[in-house]
């Protein structure tokens, strides 16, 4: 048992700083207050630093050939960045892969130091009914659909793909192919303009790879408030982010992994001043049992 104590913690939503003291017991949030001051237990002073929760990141591409390259991967794009829990999607082209694929990807992650969250990535004409009744029941809650054109939305019967959803309601989120910046706003509009009619659970933007996922996407894929909070009951995970003045200025300094000076992970100092420790099997996959639970 011990007091994080004078942390200057940073709210994403509310994009301010909040001095709070965190009793620890059993490496769980057990209480929070402003301040511990009659305690015998041991302090640790972290008002030097900017506290935050752990990022979630998005990774389609986790490379699976070795364990070396793998180690390599996680140190240099999640364990130095601050990021505890990834989103990784197995991909499909037919129907008939769903399972295979999905154990495949399972079997790849079994080394991973990292929690994650198993997405399912396919061509958007494959989504179908039968398609998000086997996510559904391997509860799958995000699925990344790859769109070519306007063209192709418009061919999907949304309707039914919303019925067979119910109540599961997993995430749909938008994978554009195409580069171009003004085709790719046209393409957002009428995927939301469509979808918004059958009122179809979704994201209203891509997610952009190893980059943190904003509270909002959090809160919708059923992550929050395991994820992208520090709160009591949940596990002792946070980024400790040396202060400079941008740091008042600028929210996004916050990402920056050239001042992250700690991430904690399940209770255990990961990284430390652009080292990381590496440990295989670490993380677990997450199963999200419901989404948007605080939307």
């Amino acid at each position: 048992m011990y007091i994080i104590d004078q942390a200057n913690v940073y709210s994403e939503e509310k994009q301010e700083y909040k001095k709070i003291s965190f009793f620890i017991k059993n490496n769980i949030v057990h209480s929070v207050r402003p301040l511990y001051s009659k305690t015998r237990l041991i302090k640790m002073d972290v008002s030097p630093f900017v506290m935050t929760p752990t990022h979630v990141m998005l990774d389609t591409n986790i490379p699976c050939e070795s364990f070396q390259s793998l180690k390599q991967y996680s140190i240099k794009n999640y364990l130095l960045k601050g990021c505890h829990t990834i989103i990784t999607p197995f991909s499909i082209q037919y129907e008939s892969q769903f399972d295979e694929e999905l154990h495949r990807k399972r079997i790849a992650l079994l080394n991973s130091p990292v929690d994650y969250v198993i997405a399912l990535k396919a061509p958007i004409e494959k989504i179908t009914p039968q398609m998000i009744r086997k996510c559904k029941k391997e509860k799958i809650a995000i699925i990344l659909i790859e769109i070519k054109d306007i063209h192709s939305i418009q061919q999907i019967a949304w309707s039914w793909i919303r019925e067979a959803m119910f109540p599961y309601n997993p995430i749909l989120v938008p994978i554009i192919s195409d580069y171009d910046a003004s085709k790719k706003k046209v393409i957002l509009k009428k995927w939301n303009e469509i979808l918004d009619q059958d009122k179809v659970p979704r994201t209203i933007e891509e997610i952009y790879e190893k980059r943190p996922i904003s509270i909002k996407n959090l809160k919708k894929f059923g992550l929050y408030p395991k994820r992208g909070d520090l709160n009591i009951g949940g596990e002792i995970n946070y980024n400790l982010y040396f202060k400079n003045k941008k740091v008042a200025e600028q929210n996004p300094i916050l990402y920056d992994s050239d001042r992250l000076a700690i991430m904690v992970h399940k209770g255990r100092v990961t990284t430390t001043m652009g080292q990381a420790v590496f440990r295989p099997g670490f993380g677990e996959e997450i199963l999200i049992r419901r989404t948007s639970l605080f939307v």
